[in-house]
């Protein structure tokens, strides 16, 4: 007897749940750590710890078995989209002497973690489709949005350093310097159809407005970088507007 699935599609009522749940917890707990804890290493090892389960669960679940016997994860299950790439940094950012110091890492992080994870939430992955609500991964897969989403928020709030608007042009240029090697990076594994690296090949999932392939490839890609410096700048609006007023202020005193 074939077992029922429930797939979650995009904006499904089992996706709306997921975000309205999740979302909220994750910000509450980002505010919480925040303030009790300031910034802390240990609060960045909870956050890395989190992410390694989830990655961990996505290896056992997306195993697959090769000619020859043995098992591997496919490359299009590699942490190299933008949000597992995270706990990459996070790793670095949790072994690091002096954290505070990694300003570059953090400009980056800080903007990708709850942009890229909110992309995540919104935008479910394709893989989300092919299991339902009877699946651990598809929870996982929320549930690890929702987790680097609040860390994003909480590497702002507990102000490792103070954001400035240098930070912002080099997220900018880092991000941007991200979606090149993505290309590269789906050049690499361009034998596996399946690859989509930082959705670099093709739009995340069919119907979506903006981020299809609809006028072809270089519009796609050309609305996917925009849409990356509205949401920097949404994150960065406060450090902006901050920066704004006090040029103003500048200009004011020397009339």
């Amino acid at each position: 007897m074939t077992s029922v699935q429930y797939p979650v599609t995009m904006l499904s009522l089992p996706h709306v749940v997921f975000m309205a749940v999740l979302l909220p917890i994750g910000t509450v707990c980002a505010f919480f750590l925040a303030k009790k804890f300031g910034f802390s290493k240990k609060i960045i090892w909870v956050y890395l710890i989190l992410g390694m389960a989830c990655e961990i669960e996505k290896i056992l679940f997306f195993l697959e078995e090769v000619p020859g016997g043995g098992m591997r994860l496919p490359p299009d299950h590699l942490p190299l989209n933008a949000c597992p790439f995270m706990v990459i940094l996070l790793f670095i950012l949790a072994l690091s002497e002096k954290p505070r110091k990694r300003r570059l890492m953090l400009s980056f992080m800080y903007p990708l973690m709850t942009a890229g994870g909110f992309i995540g939430m919104i935008i479910p992955s394709a893989a989300v489709h092919f299991h339902g609500l009877l699946d651990l991964s598809t929870y996982r897969y929320f549930f690890f949005h929702a987790m680097i989403i609040s860390g994003g928020i909480y590497l702002y709030l507990s102000k490792p350093i103070e954001y400035s608007m240098k930070d912002y042009g080099m997220a900018l240029f880092l991000i941007f310097s991200q979606m090149v090697a993505s290309v590269w990076i789906n050049g690499i594994f361009g034998w596996d159809h399946r690859v989509n690296q930082q959705f670099a090949v093709r739009a995340p999932l069919d119907g979506v407005p903006l981020l299809n392939m609809d006028k072809g490839w270089a519009v796609y890609m050309l609305n996917m970088m925009g849409i990356g410096v509205v949401l920097v700048t949404l994150c960065y609006l406060p450090v902006i507007i901050k920066s704004a007023r006090a040029l103003v202020k500048k200009m004011l005193d020397k009339q």
